[in-house]
């Protein structure tokens, strides 16, 4: 959560600031600290949950893996919807996303993905190729998303090592091991979009 969503909120109050420090990943980040427990408002639903509020991020507030396997939520793709607890959250359609994140989008760092898509790297948005792109290319890229990840993946000395919890995050959405180390080394170790990354695949 950003520092003027959580005061927007009125749960700045509420930082632990003992939870402060710097988030590594795709660049860096401030955190200010960590707010234990506080209700948000999914449809219909009240939902207790903890937040980190970091700097730096052009998005008021992300929800995690963790928070999304804690309330047993699902991305249902095929309705694009938002499913908790039997309530479906459509998600927002094109023209419904604030200019002032499409403005911040423009200069934002991307990662490669699989069939020509890019990945926000700030924001995990996933944008597909041009129309005359995705014809002409439609054809050739039929690769699995491991061999897509294993295609852009151009660091063939030190691999670098991750947590075992973001491989078994990962595992557990029902990706291979090798799946999941592949993505995390595409995305610089982060999680939610190395996530993104296989469900585009």
């Amino acid at each position: 959560m950003s520092p003027s969503c959580a005061e927007a909120c009125g749960i700045m109050r509420l930082v632990d600031k003992r939870f402060s420090g710097i988030a590594r990943g795709v660049g860096t980040a401030n955190i200010l600290g960590r707010v234990h427990s506080a209700q948000i408002k999914i449809g219909s639903l009240f939902l207790a949950c903890s937040f980190t509020v970091m700097e730096g991020k052009d998005v008021d507030l992300l929800l995690g893996l963790d928070m999304l396997k804690r309330h047993q939520a699902c991305i249902d793709l095929s309705k694009d919807k938002l499913v908790i607890q039997g309530v479906e959250v459509p998600f927002l359609g094109e023209a419904d996303i604030p200019k002032n994140m499409e403005e911040a989008r423009m200069d934002e760092p991307t990662v490669e993905g699989p069939g020509g898509t890019k990945i926000g790297a700030r924001s995990g948005a996933i944008s597909g190729p041009s129309p005359q792109q995705a014809s002409s290319s439609s054809s050739t890229q039929q690769s699995s998303v491991g061999q897509a990840v294993n295609a852009q993946t151009t660091r063939p000395q030190a691999l670098p090592s991750f947590p075992p919890e973001a491989i078994e995050q990962l595992t557990a959405l029902g990706f291979s091991r090798g799946q999941a180390i592949n993505a995390l080394r595409a995305c610089d170790g982060n999680v939610e979009l190395a996530a993104g990354l296989l469900f585009q695949g």
